[in-house]
């Protein structure tokens, strides 16, 4: 693997070995009942949308395919980073896979898919830092044939070849509510949230401040938290000493849940009624916790970690002439306090975001220290 200025390109040999090598192909096997032999087979996705005609994509392999990360600093995005470089391991059409590090900058991402197209790449997929941002140059390469597929986090209009994810807005509204049941339709709350502005936590909150309406819910405070444990444990840590009361936590992202509760139990105070996803260390901390605080319950939807492998094969479908719906929107999986023991993996580390398509080995390979 080429690693050139946090760039690297994954020809289709070297995706063969690192796959095949340190992580073995036997990766598919499930060992719990969540997600059945095939997460991703066994997953809700439903079709939205017009129809992207594949005709006007088709062209002749093999592709070169670059994908934009937004950043990279957290488990979720180094399983997703792996299943997308397996998956393109077993397509003999796809010559090169670039992957290029936005690090959480704006202006670096939009850089970064200017040069993708220097290098002459026949797609471009894409996690956005921005909604608003990415998409000017997201237009300007589609207008020029280039296949554009954001995924994950949601591109502000159109002017982009499909689009694969949740959707976060009706996660943000499901999580609302069940935060305002679970908290008996009353009392303080406070919110958590990814990096600052991006899109998925500003239309997650949206359609949980729906959810809070004609309530008794009080919102003390609304915090960026990064996605990151070890910062959401300071900014709850900085929200427990401005609020001597706080009855639940609203989280996208369970790991600024667990470090929420973790701050919580730092602060001698009870653990609350909290959301969030499917992270494992949150899970793991709920049955550690849940007998001592009666209160603790929590409320999940998941992001699955394999949106970038439906993400690459929507990509090559519509450049082997395929059609493809406009957006495939992917159903989370639902965990609770009555079903969590379904989906922890107590033997894994707590950084694993368990809707997977990888195996336990190739997690405990993935994360070791």
């Amino acid at each position: 693997m080429a690693i050139k200025k946090n760039v690297y390109v994954v020809t289709r040999r070297q995706a063969i070995r690192l796959s095949a090598g340190a992580l073995g192909f036997a990766a598919f096997s499930r060992v719990f009942p969540a997600y059945g032999a095939d997460a991703i087979s066994s997953a809700k996705i439903t079709a939205a949308g017009e129809t992207v005609s594949g005709s006007k994509y088709k062209k002749k392999g093999p592709y070169r395919i670059g994908f934009s990360n937004g950043f990279s600093g957290n488990t979720w995005r180094t399983e997703m980073l792996h299943s997308m470089k397996q998956e393109a391991s077993q397509h003999q059409d796809l010559a090169d896979l670039i992957i290029v590090d936005g690090q959480g900058d704006i202006s670096k991402q939009v850089n970064d898919v200017e040069n993708l197209i220097s290098q002459n790449v026949d797609a471009i997929l894409c996690i956005a830092n921005s909604s608003s941002a990415v998409a000017p140059v997201l237009r300007d390469v589609t207008k020029q044939g280039v296949v554009t597929i954001p995924f994950n986090l949601p591109v502000e209009g159109e002017a982009w070849t499909a689009y694969i994810g949740t959707d976060p807005e009706k996660k943000g509204f499901t999580l609302g509510k069940w935060l305002r049941q679970a908290s008996g339709d009353s009392g303080k709350i406070v919110a958590l949230g990814g990096l600052p502005g991006n899109s998925y936590t500003a239309s997650a909150w949206a359609g949980a401040q729906k959810a809070f309406e004609g309530g008794q819910i009080q919102v003390l405070a609304f915090r960026d938290a990064y996605w990151e444990e070890d910062r959401a444990k300071v900014v709850m840590a900085d929200l427990i000493a401005a609020y001597p009361q706080i009855d639940g936590v609203w989280c996208d992202g369970s790991q600024d849940a667990a470090g929420a509760m973790k701050a919580l139990l730092a602060a001698k105070r009870p653990l609350v009624p909290v959301t969030g996803d499917d992270y494992n260390g949150l899970l793991k901390l709920y049955q550690e916790q849940s007998g001592n605080y009666p209160k603790f319950k929590i409320g999940l939807l998941s992001e699955p970690t394999w949106e970038g492998v439906v993400a690459l094969r929507t990509t090559l479908k519509l450049l082997n002439g395929e059609d493809v719906p406009k957006r495939q929107i992917i159903e989370p999986r639902l965990i609770t306090s009555e079903n969590y023991k379904d989906y922890i993996r107590p033997g894994l580390p707590d950084g694993v975001f368990v809707d997977t398509d990888l195996s336990d080995d190739e997690l405990k390979t993935l994360f070791k220290s």
